[in-house]
């Protein structure tokens, strides 16, 4: 693991991004220069050409007749013009349209295009004595006494002075090209320094930070960094809520283990004082009492501390709450013998579907049971499940004495108990209330007109979610 995260640190944003661009350069820059060679073999041959075809045409003008014979004297001048690379070669020809040979080379070689009479030159491409040449053919037309027609004047050149023109050319372009790519590549690795500021930044900051200091990032950041900086911020954000439930939680824990424990130890202290039977058998009473709420304690901050866990880490899903509701009377089916209690179960026989996570719901529900049998319902016990077309309500209700409307508010939080008679940590309304908030439920206390108090967790369905 340590092994790949280092691998993974060999390559920084920074250097991907500037090999990204040196790549897409690279390949800009060959594409240039294969462009920048064409355009300069292109641009040499205009410029020989031109040469050419002029070389052809002074030529021509020296075409005469004389007593019905053709003869032309080649002006030196024309092919000078020609011979700019000492090692260029210079050839010529000099025909009639019947192919007799008037001067020149009668092999030399001719452009496709040139085969028939045309006021136009035509040039093209050849080998002529192993060597690549380009030829220039132009016609002219004799109308001279004893001597009527067009003769075809053809001159040639080897590609020395062409190819060293177009070499010349392409090595400027390919030079400026290079050029051009070494400053946009320093502009980039500069522009991605500047824009990588922001997080240069951001990293500093959380750098300076204490590993306490969970408080929200106030960082200036362009807008594309925004995005990074929320999310920081909401993991911070459950981070700091993350250990805020576990520091509440050890509190809860702390504090409501520390007087249990106190009283057991107390109860062991008098049973070795005990002296005679009967009081060996009221402190072992109180003991076993004491233990038994020191059990109830601890599956309270066991189921407490599920809530808290699977608040933020289990994702919700379609649970039957009719069923949970018909699983939970059950759970306290043998408590309720045991005291001769009547229990009512009123849960629709169709599923009632609601969004959430099941075992959450199971815990409130026992938790509102468990608060009846153990601080009311001293002889009926009733759970009720009903729907409206938004809603559904689980109500646990009981006959006992309830608790006054004054303290209803308070039972919701944590430590608090709905009286002064017996024994409890607090721990069960809030537990429920927790589920509830979960939930986007209700939590409501209530007495019935017949005088049952009541307790209902009213939560939304499924589908008018």
């Amino acid at each position: 693991m340590i092994g790949g995260v280092r691998a993974k640190r060999r390559f920084s944003l920074f250097w991907r991004l500037t090999g990204i661009i040196s790549l897409v350069l690279l390949a800009g820059a060959a594409a240039l220069t294969f462009a920048a060679w064409s355009y300069a073999r292109v641009a040499a041959d205009n410029a020989y050409d031109r040469l050419l075809v002029g070389a052809a045409r002074q030529i021509s003008e020296t075409v005469s007749a004389d007593a019905g014979a053709v003869t032309v004297d080649v002006p030196t001048s024309a092919l000078e013009t020609l011979s700019i690379s000492r090692s260029d070669r210079v050839y010529y020809q000099v025909a009639l349209p019947d192919g007799a040979i008037i001067t020149g080379y009668p092999d030399l070689p001719l452009p496709q295009a040139s085969q028939e009479p045309s006021d136009a030159a035509v040039v093209g491409d050849g080998e002529f004595l192993g060597h690549a040449i380009r030829i220039a053919s132009v016609w002219r037309y004799l109308a001279e006494q004893g001597a009527t027609g067009w003769v075809r004047i053809t001159v040639a050149q080897t590609r020395e002075a062409r190819n060293a023109l177009s070499l010349e050319l392409a090595l400027s372009g390919f030079l400026a090209v290079v050029g051009m790519s070494i400053l946009a590549l320093a502009a980039f690795m500069g522009a991605v320094r500047l824009g990588l500021r922001p997080l240069r930044l951001l990293q500093n900051e959380l750098a300076r930070r204490d590993p306490n200091d969970l408080r929200p990032l106030e960082v200036e950041t362009p807008l594309e960094v925004d995005a990074l900086v929320e999310t920081i911020n909401r993991f911070m954000a459950r981070l700091s809520e993350r250990l805020g439930s576990m520091q509440r939680y050890i509190e809860t824990a702390a504090h409501q283990l520390r007087t249990p424990l106190t009283g057991i130890s107390a109860q062991v202290e008098m049973l070795d004082r005990a002296h005679n039977g009967q009081g060996r058998a009221a402190a072992t009473a109180r003991l076993r009492r004491r233990v038994g709420e020191m059990g109830r304690l601890a599956n309270q901050l066991l189921s407490h501390a599920t809530i808290i866990h699977r608040a933020e880490a289990v994702l919700a899903e379609i649970v039957d709450l009719a069923q949970i509701a018909r699983n939970g009377i059950s759970d306290a089916t043998l408590e309720t013998i045991e005291r001769d209690l009547t229990v009512r179960v009123d849960v629709p026989d169709e599923p009632v579907l609601v969004l959430g996570d099941a075992i959450a719901l199971r815990e409130a529900l026992r938790n509102l049971v468990e608060n009846a049998l153990a601080y009311g319902a001293p002889s009926r016990l009733a759970v009720r499940l009903t729907r409206t077309d938004k809603t559904a309500t689980l109500a646990v209700i009981d006959d006992g004495g309830g608790i006054a409307p004054v303290d209803w508010e308070r039972l919701r939080a944590r430590y608090v108990r709905g009286g002064t008679e017996g024994t409890g940590s607090g721990l069960g309304l809030a537990i429920v209330s927790d589920v509830a908030r979960t939930h986007g439920a209700q939590l409501d206390i209530f007495t019935e007109p017949g005088g049952d108090f009541g307790i209902a967790l009213t939560v939304p369905l499924a589908e008018a979610q």
